[in-house]
């Protein structure tokens, strides 16, 4: 009835087609995408998740490794997220803090060796085009 949402639903169906009595989506890079039910693509997710070679991800990378792998449904995030927020490990590890222990502080350009020196040592006996001196950097 709504001319607006029958051309969304037009430009949708366009990404679709039927190959070997399968449905296929065509992505944005032109991958074909198997599209699976919900029920296996969750196994999908699970699969990559915690399979023989699965890793701890976030639930945008597991949805992009199932995509790249040729598996499409339209939910495929909102399982992920629920996937990631009832797994143990993910929950144990998210709790690291990623901010500094402390305000980072700016050197204020008038001082801009405050922090740092420099030591040099030497004159030492030269052989075959060595430095007679040398140079450290103290923090």
């Amino acid at each position: 009835m709504d001319k607006t949402e029958a051309r969304q639903v037009q430009r949708r169906a366009s990404a679709y087609s039927i190959i070997n009595n399968e449905l296929i989506k065509r992505s944005s890079t032109g991958v074909f995408q198997r599209c699976v039910e919900q029920d296996k693509g969750i196994e999908i997710l699970l699969d990559i998740h915690q399979g023989e070679c699965g890793h701890q991800a976030a639930s945008r990378s597991l949805v992009a490794k199932a995509f790249r792998h040729g598996f499409y449904w339209p939910m495929a995030l909102e399982d992920a997220e629920s996937l990631v927020l009832k797994c143990e490990g993910c929950q144990h590890f998210n709790k690291c803090s990623h901010q500094p222990t402390s305000a980072l502080r700016t050197i204020p350009i008038a001082w801009p060796f405050a922090v740092w020196g420099l030591d040099m040592v030497g004159p030492f006996k030269t052989t075959g085009g060595s430095m007679p001196h040398l140079l450290f950097l103290q923090e």
